[in-house]
């Protein structure tokens, strides 16, 4: 009996505690934010950072879907919906709670867009790599979705792609 509960206290103290979604999802937002108003470079997709924060298939999707010459699938940054972000707007970030979702969580987040306004995202995370990551944010503000999950639209714009003759 003494044997169990020292195997139990020891798990127990040796297991690190695993952050929240909701955690996750603010650190990779000041993260991010910060990183694109500085343009550091550590929002690349390639970025140790990107590769902490976001699940792997949506970083291959999305490397994939901007390679693609004059693809409309991403016609703003598909982690804010818009297509620039000012340093001032940051401290207006806001995430809420955790709702199920799947096998997985979406969180609601809301950034500062400029003149007291803010922008509604739904975030959806999945555990990868016994973290929780992003792989699909959702514009609820707007009820719209960038379709980097669409085989079909990807496929349509490769096509088109290949008929056009970059400069």
């Amino acid at each position: 009996m003494r044997f169990f509960l020292l195997l139990c206290l020891m798990l127990t103290g040796c297991s690190t505690p695993t952050e929240t979604p909701e955690k996750r999802t603010y650190d990779f937002y000041q993260f991010y934010l910060n990183a694109v108003v500085t343009d550091s470079h550590e929002d690349n997709l390639d970025s140790a950072n990107m590769h902490d924060y976001v699940a792997q298939d949506t970083l291959t999707r999305l490397k994939k879907i901007l390679s693609i010459y004059e693809q409309e699938i991403t016609d703003s940054d598909y982690f804010t919906y818009t297509q620039d972000y000012a340093a001032d707007w940051i401290p207006a970030l806001k995430v809420n709670n955790a709702t199920d979702y799947s096998s997985g969580k979406v969180v609601d987040v809301y950034l500062g867009v400029g003149s007291a306004q803010v922008l509604h995202l739904n975030v959806y995370l999945r555990r990868e790599d016994n973290q929780w990551k992003i792989y699909r944010v959702r514009d609820a503000s707007n009820h719209f979705e960038q379709p980097i999950f669409d085989d079909h639209a990807i496929a349509a714009a490769e096509r088109y792609a290949s008929t056009i003759t970059p400069p």
